[in-house]
């Protein structure tokens, strides 16, 4: 197995249809020569008793008178029931083999005298007199001849037929792979030149057609996965340059600068720090949604207990601002959805310090969350500036931040992206919508999946 897996399809195939033909030949060989070997013996055998009708019809007619001698050729032997050979020309090598013959058989029997092979025929014949045997008998001789030339041609007919079918099944076995061969060639060139060309894909509408398409598929994946990681790594190189100048900068000013501001140089080397945390940990999370990581399900009312620790959270963090959150959830509402709990906070976290950053200290923000029969629909909205027109399509892009007007200078841009790709990774979606006359809202519809569908559900305020 290990020779026939170093070897091409087209031998392999090849060699396979090489054994397949022969061993077919073969057995068309010995159903052909069985069937001309039953032939023959028949043939002899009807020969056989033709010699011995002449006998039987003078036996019947005149049982006591002597019997003719048998004609030039003939093996015959004529036996009067008193067991005396009246003639025979039988020879004497199958005259001393006459016991082994079956006197009460009705068919052609095999006997070996010496190196000859001798086909033999009893008959037996009633007359007045009693019963007389009959024996005939023919020399094989010829008939092995015969079997013999005729297995000579079978072997050399079906070998050349056999060769035939390999020389056939390689032609068209390298014909049936030249369109893969012409693939793998077009795709080392394309590999060679780096260009960014796709395979050839032909007009027929067959397997290698298939494979071509299957594999365009996979050439344009490849090249967006590569240029979303070239674009990630080049984006994450500029967002973490500035921190980490200012941190440098921080730790020269403590090695360098006034005693006295040391308190305020640790703080800042602190915030710029904790910058860098807060862009590694969203990197590192983006990196696990795009990986396609099987996230566990949750059930709905985890992600209800989930959103209020989120607001609690958010409050905390405003507690010496004029802002108003609140928030208001469903009742009991059972399923699933295909998002853990702590991520599903994370993503609150992130739209919450989104929205709370927009209000600038002062305004009102709410999440909703509202069931209904196939999903979990979550809105987070402020009355901050809102963002511009022509920034919300590519509010979701990594690293991307409107102008000031929404506190952008204080994130890293990976917030909404994140948020993004874990509704992404649970089937959901996420939208973003200036609301009237001011501020921004952001919806999440999630797909609640293993419950049975009911009408929404609301409570109050939270």
């Amino acid at each position: 197995m290990r020779v026939l897996n170093r070897l091409s399809i087209r031998a392999r195939i090849t060699i396979g249809t090489l054994l397949l033909a022969a061993v077919f030949f073969a057995g068309v060989a010995l159903v052909v020569r069985h069937q001309v070997e039953n032939i023959l013996q028949d043939a002899s055998f009807e020969v056989l008793k033709s010699d011995a009708s002449p006998f039987e019809t003078a036996i019947q007619q005149e049982p006591n008178d002597s019997v003719d001698r048998p004609g030039e050729g003939q093996l015959v032997a004529v036996i009067d029931p008193t067991g005396v050979t009246r003639t025979s020309t039988l020879p004497a090598g199958l005259t001393l083999k006459l016991s082994r013959v079956d006197l009460g058989a009705s068919g052609p029997q095999e006997i070996a005298a010496g190196k000859v092979t001798y086909l033999v025929a009893v008959d037996t014949v009633e007359s007045s007199t009693g019963e007389w045997t009959i024996i005939t008998a023919r020399n094989q001789d010829a008939s092995e001849l015969v079997l013999a030339d005729l297995t000579t041609g079978l072997v050399v007919g079906l070998g050349v037929l056999t060769l035939l079918f390999g020389v056939v099944s390689w032609l068209l076995t390298g014909a049936a792979l030249r369109p893969v061969t012409q693939l793998r060639q077009s795709a080392e060139a394309i590999v060679a030149s780096g260009s960014g060309e796709l395979l050839p894909v032909g007009t027929a509408k067959d397997e290698i057609t298939d494979l071509a398409t299957t594999l365009n598929r996979l050439i344009d994946d490849l090249r967006s996965s590569a240029a979303r990681e070239r674009q990630m790594v080049s984006d994450a190189s500029h967002e973490l340059r500035t921190p980490l100048a200012v941190l440098q900068t921080q730790l020269e000013l403590l090695r360098t600068g006034d005693r006295g501001t040391l308190d305020a140089d640790i703080l800042a080397a602190e915030r710029a720090t904790a910058r860098l945390a807060r862009l590694v940990g969203s990197l590192l999370e983006l990196s696990r949604l795009d990986a396609g990581q099987r996230s566990s399900a949750a059930e709905v009312d985890a992600l209800v207990d989930e959103a209020g620790e989120a607001i609690d959270r958010a409050r905390l963090s405003a507690m010496s601002d004029q802002v108003e959150i609140d928030l208001t959830v469903p009742g009991a509402a059972g399923g699933t959805v295909a998002m853990p709990e702590l991520l599903y906070g994370r993503v609150l976290d992130n739209l919450l310090s989104n929205a709370l950053r927009a209000v600038h200290g002062a305004g009102r923000v709410s999440v909703t969350l509202t069931r209904t029969s196939t999903s979990l629909v979550t809105i987070v909205s402020d009355d901050g500036p809102g963002m511009s027109a022509e920034f919300i399509p590519h509010a979701f892009d990594r690293f991307s931040q409107d102008d000031d007007s929404r506190g952008s200078a204080h994130g890293s841009g990976l917030g909404l992206a994140i948020v993004a790709a874990a509704a992404d990774a649970a089937g959901g979606t996420v939208t973003l919508e200036n609301a009237h006359p001011s501020g921004l809202t952001v919806t999440m519809t999630l797909p609640v999946i293993g419950c049975i569908p009911r009408p929404d559900l609301h409570a109050g305020p939270r």
